[in-house]
């Protein structure tokens, strides 16, 4: 029972400490709290010859296991879910449906030893976790964006078999006499916490995910920042005395055709390695944003008229907008983000091909997804290509920095950016600007055609 505990007030830990802004997340974390402090109720033993301390605590703990996680469950289902979007409707739901494990206490004894009759218990439970399970699962079914149809059904997966077997052993089984199943919780939490674990780090879960590629990448990219600075600033004054000396020799030297293209074949090259430490700092200096507020879709609409001239007649962009967002942030970096992940579509295409351009909301958030119908990406490369100097091109002229910087960019708006990948069918790359970045949205829009080479999908 103690590593139920620990199980549990882990798993509720991680979530709240992930996003403790986030509603959802909170009462998800909550469930694993109230969860865990009925199995300190049963470490504290039974009978009343207890301690004093001992009774008080049963009492407590006992009942906010038995009370308090069926109510977590629901509320959790409700807003998981979005079955209830206004924020007046939602506090109702919230009081009213604090009227059963209120009567609890009035109906039951907490002390000195907490009883109950589990038929009566049953008559609200049940229907409160049936509830619940069954909203994570529809809304997993109904939701047609893929991203957000994976991260519904991975928690549905995770929740539903948890509460269902709990609901079954400490109450439905006691309400026909079944004692004691309630014992094996302690090997399904156990089983539940590792796929949590295992969905948390490989999918992300709940809306949380415990990024081991981005911690790893943060490292990385502050020691290439510091150690890119340090490079710069030793290769350019060491290119700049190249320079200079080249430059004085050329007035030394006999005239002689030969040696003179020699000169300024080393001066074109001292040249070259300069840009190239000026193009890798820029990409990787630390930004200063300044912000501005935007329309999302006007930001796309002016990046797709720059790109212009590289959509030939064999490109169509296709643009799905389900709403219309305004957000506050850095408009040059965010439409040099989107260039950056629009021209890799394009070359990863062949420059022939479809490229489908989809902005919506979903739980207080706003994402874009990027999706081409290229050449794709293999597995193992896909967590690589957002790390500095990384690159799947074999041209010369390319860094890697492309995705490097576009990362620091919405990682300075506070959001997030994931990549989809398949050899053979393409690669979507989903920004995510959070709540805070949102100042309205118009669910109402209407997306305009771009000439002959966009169709537009509503």
């Amino acid at each position: 029972m103690l590593i139920l505990v620990i199980l549990l007030w882990l798993m509720g830990a991680i979530l709240l400490i992930r996003n403790p802004k986030n509603e959802k997340i909170r009462w998800a974390s909550y469930i694993g709290f109230f969860g865990g402090f009925g199995g300190v109720g049963v470490l504290l033993g039974k009978g009343t010859e207890r301690p004093e301390w001992a009774l008080v605590l049963d009492g407590i703990f006992t009942s906010i296991g038995h009370y308090w996680t069926p109510y977590a469950i629901l509320i959790f289902g409700l807003i998981y879910s979005d079955t209830i979007s206004n924020p007046k409707h939602k506090n109702l739901y919230k009081w009213l449906l604090l009227i059963p494990p209120i009567i609890m206490y009035f109906i039951f004894p907490t002390y000195p030893e907490f009883r109950v009759n589990f038929d009566v218990l049953s008559i609200w439970i049940v229907p409160y976790v049936l509830i619940s399970n069954f909203l994570l699962v529809y809304s997993a079914w109904k939701e047609t964006r893929l991203t957000i149809k994976r991260q519904k059904a991975l928690t549905a997966l995770l929740i539903v078999p948890m509460t269902t077997f709990a609901v079954t052993t400490n109450i439905i089984l006691e309400a026909f006499g079944f004692v004691g199943i309630w014992k094996y919780n302690t090997l399904v939490i156990t089983i539940q916490f590792f796929v949590f674990l295992y969905f948390a780090i490989r999918y992300g879960i709940l809306g949380v995910q415990i990024r081991v590629e981005k911690e790893r990448r943060d490292t990385t990219m502050k020691a290439v920042v510091s150690g890119t600075a340090l490079l710069n600033h030793t290769i350019k004054n060491e290119i700049a005395k190249i320079d200079f000396l080249v430059s004085q020799l050329r007035d030394y030297i006999p005239e002689n055709e030969k040696v003179a293209e020699n000169i300024d074949l080393t001066l074109n090259s001292t040249q070259h390695v300069l840009e190239l430490s000026t193009r890798i700092q820029s990409k990787l200096n630390i930004m200063d944003l300044k912000e501005s507020s935007f329309w999302l879709n006007s930001i796309v609409e002016r990046t797709l008229d720059l790109l212009k001239p590289y959509i030939t007649s064999d490109i169509t962009i296709i643009k799905q907008y389900e709403a219309n967002v305004e957000l506050t942030g850095d408009v040059i970096h965010i439409q040099e983000a989107f260039m950056n992940i629009i021209k890799n579509a394009i070359e990863a295409m062949g420059k022939r091909g479809s490229i489908i351009i989809k902005v919506y909301q979903s739980r207080n958030k706003v994402y874009i997804d990027f999706k081409d119908n290229g050449e794709g990406i293999e597995q193992d490369q896909v967590p690589l290509i957002l790390d500095p100097f990384y690159s799947t091109k074999r041209k010369v002229g390319n860094y890697g920095l492309g995705l490097t910087y576009c990362y620091n960019v919405i990682q300075k708006h506070d959001g997030d950016i994931s990549i989809k990948s398949q050899v053979n069918q393409g690669t979507t790359i989903t920004l995510m600007f959070p709540s805070k970045r949102i100042r309205s949205i118009n669910k109402h829009y209407n997306s305009q055609l771009m000439g002959e080479k966009v169709h537009v999908s509503n």
